[in-house]
Order: structure tokens, then C-alpha cells, then sequence
């Protein structure tokens, strides 16, 4: 008789539980530890965002092969995950501003963190710069379980700024510089609560049905949705609205289904940013791109050529 019952008890689950969500399962059930995971756990959740069975990466659209290419881990034993805090013309205790640079282990990523590091630890910010190359942050909240995410290590490491105190936050992209004193454009954070970037976009053509109905809009409406810049935004989390936003765009990554698109971290930002109300953003031409002229308005500058990705 058991051997009858249990088949169908087994085909019960499968039809029920979403092949996307048991996958995971079984790859993190390889992680001894979530919240100390080992090189060993990262190697194998590698494994599984480079070929395991991931049918929610078709909603990425073009960004679908760079998603499988993400690297937590690099493949040589000088390429393991780490992370620092430098403290930058101020105290160890200094808890005002913080920058945050997250890398992964693509082609030149890790080198164009330390260029920008190294760039703003010889500035005149004030402030602390906490990186990661690899691995993931906000380990001690359990938000391993969102490698997976595409981007979600952008509200992860909010999250992580947060929890340790931090008031004013910024994230900068590996692949951007400073043109003026960051000092400036955390004062900014602090007078307005929250600082980004327009992109001269709309959500709309990177959104889909499911990732829109996970952000609790319609893809009609994302067509009327401007787009930030994701990879320069920043916080006061002194600011109650500007804190909440940081806990909203965790929650979405957390959604099955709110960060795949084909503009992840971007879109989700975009919509929450829109239905709290916070649409005071600064043109994008305060980014200049490479081989572009820096005016007396430009904030910062972006060469997406010295980044590359690919493994």
C-alpha cells in the first residue's frame, strides 16, 4: 500500500509547490550556514545561478545572460569574497555618512571598486566607505536568501547600512567617480532625505505583467512612470519617508516576482519612488559619460567602457 500512496503524495507537492521555489530549496539546502556561509556554500549557490533551473530569468529580457554570468565567487583562490570598512577624515565611531560599493566578481569589477575606493579614500569626504567584493551583504538578517534576486544586493546593503547605524547613506556603481566633494552630495541627502538620479526614461518598456502586479501597478501606468538612475542613489534614514522607501525595495526583492525585469533593482526603485511621492530628482545631466565634456553642473562621471562584464 505504500508504495502506491506515496507516488501520489509526491505528485501532489510537485503540482502545488513552484518548480522556481523548490529549485531554490534544494540549492540552499546545500548552505550549512546562511549566516556564516563558507567559500564552499558560495561555490555552490555559484553553481546554481549559473545553471540550475531558473524559469523567472526569461522576464529579464536582454539582462537574462548577465543574471546567469553573476558571479558571488571568483574561480581562482585569490578571488574569495571580502569586505572592509575605511574610515575617511573622521573618527572609527563616525556613524554621519556612509558610501556603499558592491562588486561582484565579473571581468573587471573588483578592480573598478578599488579605483572608486580608492578615489573618495583620498578625497576630502567625511564619512565611512563600507565595499564587498562578492560574497553578499546583510548576512545577519538572512538576505543570502535573496542571491537569487537579480540586484537585489543593492536594498540588501541599505538594509545592512542601516542596522549598523548609519544616517546618511549612498550607493555609487562600480563603473561611476565623483566629479565634485561627495560632501556636497551628502548634504543634499540630508536637506531633501533622499538623492537620485532621472534616467529620461519610463518604466514602462522594461516592465512585465508579473514584476508590475508585484510592485501593485499596472503595466499601463508604468508607461506614465519616469525611471531613476539606480546605480547613484542615497538616503537619509533619518528621514522617516526616505527609511521607509530602503524598506519597501527590500520587500519587493523579497516578491517572487517585483525585481524580475528586465531593469530589476531600477524599475522596482522607480515605482516605489513614484507611489511615495518622491519625484524630486536631478537631471541626468549631472552624469557625464565617457569622452563627454564635465561642466560646472556635472556631479559625477560614468565610464561604462572601463567596466565590462562577463566571466
Amino acid at each position: 500500500m505504500a508504495i502506491l500512496v506515496y507516488p501520489r503524495v509526491f505528485s501532489f507537492v510537485y503540482r502545488w509547490v513552484p518548480s522556481q521555489w523548490w529549485n531554490e530549496r534544494i540549492a540552499y539546502g546545500q548552505v550549512r550556514d546562511p549566516y556564516h556561509p563558507r567559500n564552499e556554500d558560495y561555490k555552490a549557490l555559484q553553481k546554481f545561478l549559473s545553471t540550475g533551473k531558473r524559469r523567472t530569468l526569461v522576464r529579464l529580457g536582454d539582462m537574462q545572460k548577465k543574471m546567469r554570468l553573476f558571479c558571488l565567487i571568483g574561480e581562482t583562490e585569490n578571488e574569495l569574497p571580502q569586505s572592509g570598512k575605511i574610515a575617511v577624515n573622521c573618527s572609527e565611531d563616525d556613524k554621519e555618512n556612509c558610501l556603499l560599493v558592491y562588486a561582484s566578481f565579473n571581468k573587471s569589477y573588483p578592480q573598478d571598486l578599488r579605483r572608486l575606493v580608492d578615489f573618495v579614500a583620498k578625497s576630502d569626504f567625511k564619512g565611512h566607505i563600507l565595499y564587498r567584493i562578492g560574497g553578499w551583504p546583510n548576512l545577519e538578517e538572512g538576505d543570502l536568501k535573496l542571491a537569487m534576486v537579480p540586484y537585489a544586493f543593492k536594498p540588501c546593503f541599505f538594509r545592512e547600512a542601516q542596522r549598523l547605524g548609519y544616517k546618511r547613506v549612498l550607493w555609487l556603481d562600480a563603473s561611476i567617480l565623483p566629479a565634485v566633494s561627495l560632501n556636497r552630495v551628502f548634504d543634499a541627502i540630508g536637506s531633501k532625505g533622499y538623492f537620485t538620479l532621472r534616467n529620461g526614461q519610463t518604466v514602462g518598456p522594461f516592465m512585465n505583467k508579473q514584476a508590475a502586479a508585484g510592485l501593485g501597478v499596472s503595466l499601463e501606468e508604468c508607461s506614465r512612470i519616469p525611471s531613476c538612475a539606480a546605480g547613484i542613489f542615497g538616503v537619509d534614514f533619518s528621514d522617516e519617508k526616505a527609511a521607509h522607501v530602503i524598506s519597501l525595495w527590500h520587500q519587493a526583492a523579497r516578491h517572487p516576482d517585483a525585481f524580475f525585469s528586465a531593469r530589476a533593482d531600477q524599475s522596482a526603485l522607480s515605482v516605489i519612488l513614484y507611489q511615495q511621492g518622491m519625484l524630486q530628482w536631478e537631471p541626468i545631466s549631472v552624469l557625464a559619460h565617457e569622452n563627454q565634456p564635465v561642466s560646472e553642473n556635472t556631479l559625477f562621471t560614468i565610464d561604462r567602457g572601463f567596466v565590462q562584464y562577463g566571466k
